[in-house]
């Protein structure tokens, strides 16, 4: 099974931790691999004049590309070029700029991604709650629930008053065996990745809004479970024939 890569950015400039996942990810690690590989590996030195904190003068190898230190004090010697104050830390400074140059691009691009998900996500949604609507939807949510005989197939007990989806791959298609009748409580069971009061798969039915309704389980009406007032050639049907708004 393929690596599914994850790596986590904290912020350069606020108090936050940036979570990127997959191809996102791989290619933030690779490209923090390339920055930290290109660092000086000190190709040349050159023998230099230092003068340290006491005021005393030393002898030792400077790197001509990243100014670095490089190695231990040597034997004193005459006629050596001073020592380039500053260029370590110059060094270092930009570095330190081009890293983070690579994270809050990464920063931006994951935002990117994210805005594009929720749009695609708000948008599947307008839609969801669209055929939630149909007559089409309807019918099969009454048939499921005539299924279940009008029982919670997660508890067995309660009455079921929703009709759950398993998977939306096939949404507006559903195969039968991908939905399930539950009661309330197991459907919250059934999402535990949500805590607002509302889920997004509830089921619409026109029973809540009915002045017969009584919560989509029975139609005091016609005095018969509401699956089977709804179902297709019901007393109400899918299309809420009888529905009546509150007086």
């Amino acid at each position: 099974m393929p690596r599914f890569e994850r790596a986590v950015i904290n912020h350069p400039d606020r108090d936050e931790r940036i979570e990127l996942l997959g191809e996102l990810a791989e290619q933030y690690l690779a490209e923090m691999k390339q920055h930290r590989e290109a660092e000086c590996r000190h190709p040349d030195t050159e023998m230099r004049e230092q003068t340290i904190s006491d005021g005393r003068i030393q002898c030792k190898r400077q790197c001509t590309v990243c100014g670095a230190p490089v190695g231990s004090a040597a034997k004193k010697q005459s006629g050596l070029p001073p020592w380039y104050e500053g260029a370590w830390s110059s060094y270092q400074d930009d570095r330190t700029v081009a890293q983070k140059a690579i994270q809050l691009e990464y920063i931006r691009r994951h935002e990117q991604e994210t805005a594009k998900l929720a749009t695609k996500s708000e948008d599947w949604r307008a839609q969801y709650e669209a055929y939630r609507r149909t007559p089409r939807w309807q019918a099969k949510r009454a048939h499921v629930l005539k299924r279940a005989n009008g029982v919670c197939e997660g508890c067995l007990e309660a009455d079921a008053v929703v009709v759950h989806h398993l998977t939306y791959a096939n949404m507006g298609d559903e195969l039968y065996f991908q939905l399930v009748a539950l009661c309330r409580d197991c459907h919250a069971k059934a999402h535990p990745e949500h805590n607002e009061p509302t889920f997004y798969d509830n089921d619409y039915i026109p029973c809540d809004q009915c002045r017969w309704g009584n919560g989509g389980v029975t139609c005091g009406r016609f005095e018969v479970p509401a699956y089977e007032a709804l179902a297709a050639g019901g007393l109400c049907g899918p299309d809420a024939s009888a529905f009546e708004g509150p007086k």
